[in-house]
Formats: structure tokens, C-alpha cells, sequence
């Protein structure tokens, strides 16, 4: 469990090879622990899914009866009253598109962190019998009952477990509850609020995004946006533990208040957001994932938002996430949903370029996605991004792109590096190319950044 220094960007480390680095070197240097209390294992900052969890159990349960603990002390933590021991998971086999592209056919650190963890939690298992449930982003890898076996698990949440989570424990305390739940949730006030501070300072903005994208497991949930005054109660925990800034997570922050079908972003709910954020006291606000075509669509409120952070007299960079995927017209029509919305499938490829040129002048670093491998994607096709690259390096676009192998959910039609034909190498190379170019604009943002990395 870590902070990764202040910078999300570290986090892409612990999907590369567990061989290429020495431990130590990993956990001294890229990923150093969270504070911990020594003598109880407990951390002082945890994950928002976990603090949710938490919160969720503090309805019934006491507070000394529930404790987060660090996954490397967690025999400071269990003992003989323990009943449920809760994991969260993000991608505990290391079957995600970035560590799949990263460790091809090797051990990710993240992998190997939790194969440790689970060798630690059978121990203690046999010695004092409670149940072990897995729940978070990464628990489809899981559900399997050969892999529940293995490492130890006795159930496995896919979904939303804020609702159910105090039922469920109640049922794994008594034994009855299933090996495999799919949950969601259904009302918003059903999301308990967090009552410790979390990592990066990390505040849920909302969830789901609407876009409908057919390989993205997002699109499963509903969008959900929190109310601002639940915001600032949140953004004041993280601030009070010593955080100086709010990293706002969603799964299309330009989305937040959406009240349109065409979803052109309402620009006075999120600078009305915006601005009751920094009311808390916060430097800067930041957000994981944007998406472009709202980006296009709305260049003031990019504007507005730089303005707000004063990323324009300070110099400061901050970097956000969003996703490509491909601009070749048929694979937009048949696997973005509306993604490109307010604008047409087939001019996603223009869409792109102009948001691109917006975030830049505005002081955002984008971090863009490339899914690459899909299996019904002709040479021609992806031909369309391999000149959206070339248009980048052109115009001298600040900014990462990531070149994603397919991954699909059923692992059968899943893409590897020894399956991808000429034209989807040369897409692959040409990323990383187009990476190393401007790789000295990156490492000063990094730097700068700290809790606004992507």
C-alpha cells in the first residue's frame, strides 16, 4: 500500500516486471509504504474503495473492530477474533491491458505483491479460520474456483459493494454467504461516506460514465454524480491529515452534472465543483479521466479550470487520463458507443487532435490510451492511428500515448505481443517513439506534479 511518492505515474511501475527491479529497490524508491503504525499494522491512509467499505461496516460494527491494515503486516492485524478479512484488488494477476503490455509472459510486481500477500493470508487463515472475501476493479480475475482455491478466497464481489457490504460480512461471519456476487449500486445516498483519508488524496467524484464503450467494464455501472457539500466533507479529511490537494476520481470528470443527451458538459456544475474545492483550502484541484470529445467540445471550461488552479501563473502542469483507443471510423461506429458524442464517429480522428491542442494550452498533460490488437481490425484501419501519431509528433503535442494489447474480459480472444501483425507492431513502435521525443517535457511535470500525476 503506497502513495507512490505523490505521483500516480509511479503506479504504472508496479505493472512492469518483478524481475527488472530489485524489491527493495521497488518499494524504497518507486512505491515506499504509506504511514503505518508499527506495533497494529494499521495504515493512516488507504484506498477509497476500502475506506467506503469501511465506513459502510462502522453502521453496526465498532471501531476496534475494524481495522485496514497494511498487506505486509497483516499478522500485526489478525488474530483469534477475526472473522472476515476484506482484500481489495486492482489487478491481482496482472491480466490488465497496461500490465499485460508491460510484463509479457512475466511476473508484474503487482502480481507478485499479491501472491505474497495471499501465501500470508492462508497462513493466518489455518491458524484462526475466518473467511477471506476479494471485491474492487480487478476482482474478475478471480472469479474463478480454481483460482479462489489457490490464493485462499472463500468469496468474490464483482461490482459495487457499498450497499451489500454489511450484509455480506454478516453472511460470511455465519457462513452462508455465496462464493461469487455481482452487485450494483442502486442510489447514490447508498454510497457511505469515507472517514479517513485516502490515498493521494484521492476523492470519488462519481461513478460510471455513460459513454458505452462494449470493451469497458465502467460502462456496466450507472452514472452517479456525488453532491458537492459530500465533495468538501471528503476533500477536508484528506486536507486535515496533511494532504495540500484534491485528486478527484471518476470515470469522465467532464460529465459531472450532465443534464443533456448530447452530453455537452455543464460547465457551471463543474466550475461551481471546481471552486468549492479550492474553498476547502485545497492548491490544486485534479482529475483522473476526461474524456476528448467533451474536451473539444467545451474549450472555455478547460480554460475556466486552469484559471481556477492558476496553472497559468504558477507554470504548473497537471496530467489526466483519457482514452483513444482507435480513430479508424468502423471500429469507432462498432465499439465506442458515444464516446465521440456531441460529435460523429467519423470525426473522432479531427475530435482527438483538437482536444489534444486544447488540454496543451491550457497547461494539461494528457495521458492517452491506444487499444491495439483488436481482433477485428485490418491493416488499413489501424493505419488511421498510426497517422493520428504521426500528426502528434507535427504538431509537438505534450503528452504520453499508451499502447494498450486488447484485453477481453472472457480471456479468450485476448491480444499478445507474438499475435500482432506488421501494422499493429509498427502502431505499438511508433508510440513509444513518439514517447521517448518528448520524455524530457515529462520528467519536470512528474517532478512539479507530485499528487497530480495521472
Amino acid at each position: 500500500m503506497t502513495n507512490y511518492r505523490g505521483n500516480f505515474l509511479y503506479g504504472f511501475i508496479a505493472c512492469g516486471p518483478y524481475e527488472l527491479v530489485p524489491e527493495f529497490v521497488f518499494d524504497k524508491l518507486f512505491c515506499p509504504s504509506v504511514e503505518t503504525d508499527k506495533s497494529t499494522g494499521e495504515v493512516k491512509v488507504a484506498q477509497c474503495g476500502l475506506r467506503r467499505v469501511e465506513s459502510a461496516l462502522l453502521k453496526e460494527y465498532q471501531r476496534d473492530e475494524i481495522v485496514i491494515s497494511h498487506p505486509e503486516m497483516l499478522a500485526k492485524s489478525i488474530g483469534p477474533n477475526t472473522s472476515v478479512v476484506g482484500i481489495n484488488v486492482m489487478d491481482p494477476l496482472g491480466m490488465a491491458p497496461v500490465t499485460t503490455t508491460m510484463s509479457p509472459e512475466k511476473l508484474s510486481y503487482v502480481a507478485m505483491k499479491f501472491k505474497k500477500m495471499c501465501a500470508s493470508i492462508i497462513q493466518l487463515k489455518k491458524k484462526y479460520g475466518f473467511k477471506v472475501v476479494v471485491g474492487g476493479n480487478g476482482s474478475w480475475e478471480l472469479a474463478k474456483p480454481d483460482r479462489m482455491k489457490i490464493h485462499g478466497i472463500d468469496t468474490v464481489v464483482i461490482g459495487e459493494a457499498d450497499e451489500l457490504a454489511l450484509d455480506l460480512f454478516h453472511d460470511l461471519e455465519s457462513g452462508d454467504a455465496p462464493e461469487l456476487l455481482h452487485t450494483f449500486v442502486r442510489n447514490i445516498e447508498n454510497i457511505p461516506p469515507i472517514q479517513g483519508p485516502t490515498v493521494n488524496s484521492l476523492v470519488e467524484a462519481m461513478r460510471g460514465c455513460g459513454r458505452g464503450c462494449d470493451f469497458c467494464d465502467v460502462n456496466k455501472r450507472s452514472k452517479k454524480d456525488i453532491p458537492l457539500e459530500r465533495l468538501q466533507a471528503e476533500a477536508r479529511i484528506n486536507l486535515d491529515y496533511g494532504f495540500d490537494s484534491i485528486w478527484l476520481q471518476s470515470d469522465e470528470m467532464l460529465l459531472y452534472g450532465c443534464d443533456n443527451k448530447d452530453f455537452i458538459p455543464n460547465a457551471d456544475a463543474i466550475t461551481e465543483l471546481w471552486k468549492g474545492l479550492k474553498l476547502t483550502g485545497a492548491n490544486f484541484i485534479g482529475t483522473t479521466h476526461m474524456t476528448l470529445s467533451a474536451v473539444a467540445s467545451s474549450p472555455d471550461l478547460i480554460r475556466d479550470l486552469s484559471t481556477i488552479n492558476d496553472m497559468d501563473s504558477s507554470g504548473r502542469w497537471l496530467a489526466t487520463n483519457l482514452g483513444v483507443e482507435t480513430v479508424a471510423p468502423r471500429m469507432v461506429r462498432k465499439h465506442l458507443g458515444v464516446k465521440t458524442k456531441p460529435y460523429q464517429p467519423d470525426e473522432w480522428g479531427k475530435v482527438v487532435r483538437e482536444g489534444c491542442r486544447i488540454l496543451n494550452e491550457n497547461h494539461w498533460f494528457p495521458a492517452l490510451t491506444l487499444i491495439i490488437g483488436w481482433p477485428d481490425e485490418t491493416p488499413d484501419e489501424t493505419q488511421y492511428t498510426i497517422e493520428l501519431i504521426d500528426d502528434f509528433r507535427r504538431m509537438k503535442m505534450s503528452g504520453l500515448v499508451a499502447p494498450l494489447l486488447y484485453q477481453d474480459f472472457s480471456e479468450r480472444n485476448s491480444m499478445h505481443f507474438g499475435n500482432l501483425n506488421e501494422s499493429q507492431f509498427t502502431l505499438f513502435w511508433k508510440c513509444w517513439q513518439f514517447n521517448l521525443k518528448v520524455i524530457n517535457d515529462i520528467i519536470p511535470i512528474i517532478i512539479r506534479n507530485k499528487t497530480y500525476g495521472p
